[in-house]
């Protein structure tokens, strides 16, 4: 018990450091101006936030408890046949689809930091949305399966149709997408992501695999628009913006001749 409080102590006070270090760095930063080490801050700030989170729902030690395959899934032909087919499904998805219909604006291919990026993004999220299947257990802890995996589906459906749509591609990602692409993806990739992997999860209870999933697809991602490293002097556009909930900005997508870029 000491060391959980300890650990959530530490968590605490990084993510305590960094949002302090972000205010005195970038309060008041123009909006106009897409900034690589604001934005890398501000994810750094939101890994934290999910391990945080997972640490205290008990999905993080669950986790690093969980066996990668169990004995008797070697021998299920089924599980087998599951596992390889929404393995196929993430890879043409993500590092197919996803990864070719995103706009990048001349930006350049970064190995080490988008592979970094990508590594913890997919990683923390994971974790992220394993904690809100230990939500849905804990609420409903005599609940059939399927209706847990209901409420878990519908948590995280919801925190991703806010976050993506009104933070994480405003304030972190450069501009990635246009209306377009962004009205076809959400329901050829990121839908039937979560569909799979979490229902896949939902009965054989995989942990690391539902993680790896998540990683080899936000991998993709990193890559895949490009995500200029913190030192970048690169000049990228940000997000359009559009009205949203209650008048707050959301991701709108690149229109032509509607931003400058320089």
């Amino acid at each position: 018990m000491c060391g959980v409080r300890m650990s959530v102590s530490l968590l605490l006070a990084v993510i305590v450091g960094l949002l302090i270090l972000y205010c005195m760095r970038y309060r008041g930063h123009s909006s106009l101006v897409w900034s690589p080490p604001a934005a890398w801050l501000r994810a750094a700030i939101y890994f934290l936030y999910c391990l945080l989170v997972a640490h205290l729902t008990g999905a993080l030690e669950a986790s690093l408890a969980s066996t990668f395959i169990t004995s008797q899934q070697w021998g299920d032909p089924l599980w087998w046949l599951s596992t390889l087919a929404v393995s196929l499904f993430i890879l043409i998805a993500y590092w197919g689809y996803w990864y070719h219909n995103t706009l990048r604006f001349g930006r350049e291919l970064a190995l080490f930091s988008q592979g970094v990026f990508g590594l913890c993004w997919g990683l923390t999220t994971g974790l992220y949305f394993l904690s809100f299947w230990h939500l849905a257990l804990a609420v409903g802890s005599d609940w059939p399966l399927w209706l847990v995996w209901l409420m878990a589906y519908l948590m995280i459906s919801l925190w991703q149709a806010l976050w993506m749509d009104m933070y994480w591609d405003v304030y972190v990602s450069p501009e990635h997408d246009s209306p377009e692409s962004i009205r076809k993806k959400v329901p050829r990739t990121h839908i039937p992501n979560m569909t799979l992997c979490l229902a896949h999860f939902a009965i054989y209870q995989n942990y690391w695999i539902f993680i790896g999933w998540q990683t080899i697809a936000l991998m993709a991602a990193s890559y895949g628009m490009r995500l200029p490293p913190p030192w970048s002097r690169e000049s990228t556009p940000p997000a359009r913006r559009v009205p949203g909930l209650l008048g707050l900005p959301r991701a709108g997508g690149y229109i032509e001749g509607s931003q400058k870029l320089e």
